[in-house]
């Protein structure tokens, strides 16, 4: 898997909300995973007023430049594109948790979605690249 270089980091962390979404998907095709935190109590979730998220990152950096600061206990740790679409977002989609892409920080938070708009997307999105 790719490692980004401080200017790519620094590019991705100029984006907007939007266009991190859209770099996480076309990134979590390409590369066949993205990033989640994992800690002593298992996978990291966060409150949203009433629901729970997971939040999500395309690569290692982000989701460890992340954590440092909120979680420091928890690490990056990758979940494979097929867990993602074959257990992952029908789990969620099951018990109401939302995926949170590519947040920032508290202020600069990514786009949130339930997993059944993620999985449509993310089917969408490989469609485009196989036409491309």
């Amino acid at each position: 898997m790719s490692q980004l270089t401080t200017e790519q980091f620094d590019a991705l962390t100029k984006l907007s909300p939007e266009a991190r979404f859209d770099y996480t998907l076309a990134t979590l095709i390409k590369e066949g995973q993205l990033w989640g935190l994992y800690g002593e109590k298992g996978w990291l979730l966060l409150q949203a007023e009433d629901d729970a998220c997971l939040p999500v990152w395309p690569h290692e950096a982000c989701a460890k430049a992340w954590e440092k600061h909120d979680f420091p206990d928890c690490v990056p740790t990758p979940i494979s594109l097929t867990d993602w679409q074959s257990q992952w977002l029908p789990g969620m989609q099951k018990n109401g948790t939302l995926v949170l892409v590519f947040p920032l920080s508290e202020d600069e938070e990514g786009i949130m979605l339930d997993a059944d708009e993620v999985s449509q997307c993310l089917i969408e999105e490989m469609d485009n690249q196989g036409s491309n």
